[in-house]
Parts: C-alpha cells; structure tokens; sequence
C-alpha cells in the first residue's frame, strides 16, 4: 500500500530537487560535463537522505554563510584582471571563475551592508 504524499514528504522532495538543481548547474558552470554533473549532484542528495535523513536541522532563513577557504584564497590572488590565470591555477573555466569572483564580490558586499545595520557586529 502506497501512503498518500504528506506536506512534510513533499517539502523533502523538494529540498533534495533543488539541491540537485544547484549542484548541477554549479558543476556545469566549473566545466563539469552534463552527465558527470547530474551524476556527482543526485549523489551527492542520496547521501544527505541516507544519513541525514530523519533528523530535524533547521535553516535559519538569514543564514550568514562564511567564505570558504578556498574562496579567500582565490580572491586574495584575484588582481582584478587575471581571471584566466586563476582558472588555470584552480582547474575551472574562466566563465566559472567570473561567476565565482561576482559570488565572492556579493558575500562581502551582503556583509558590510549588513553590518551597517547591525550596532553590535557595527562596533
């Protein structure tokens, strides 16, 4: 007997999509091909399901995710001109690592605009 679809089921369903939705289109944007992208991202959700599943870990919604390493280092090397060069360097494509630095620019940018409104991270 198959169970009717629940708000909470159709909500995991729909988490899962997107993070394969993201993952591939991130992957695709770093030179991953179409196939091997699908692959690495439906992976990738299989094992957030498997072993995470079942446990409740709530997103907060203003979520202030930091740089990763890597993004630091790319951007402390990043002259303002030398996309190609870091491409090479860090195995991406060049359209990758445009979108990558434009991401980075973002981040920053989010977290001085929001620390203009935040009196204690302001101080």
């Amino acid at each position: 007997m198959i169970r009717p679809e629940t708000r909470t089921s159709i909500r995991r369903h729909e988490l899962l999509a997107d993070l394969v939705d993201v993952v591939t289109r991130r992957l695709r944007e770093n030179g991953v091909s179409p196939n091997e992208a699908e692959i690495v991202a439906n992976d990738l959700a299989d094992h957030l399901a498997k072993h995470w599943g079942g446990q409740v870990i709530p997103f907060p919604k203003d979520l202030r995710r930091e740089l990763t390493r890597l993004e630091l280092e790319i951007y402390g090397k990043f002259l303002g001109d030398n996309y190609d060069d870091l491409a090479r360097q860090y195995d991406m494509t060049m359209s990758g690592m445009r979108k990558l630095i434009a991401r980075i620019r973002a981040k920053l940018a989010a977290d001085v605009q929001n620390d203009l409104f935040d009196p204690i991270r302001a101080a």
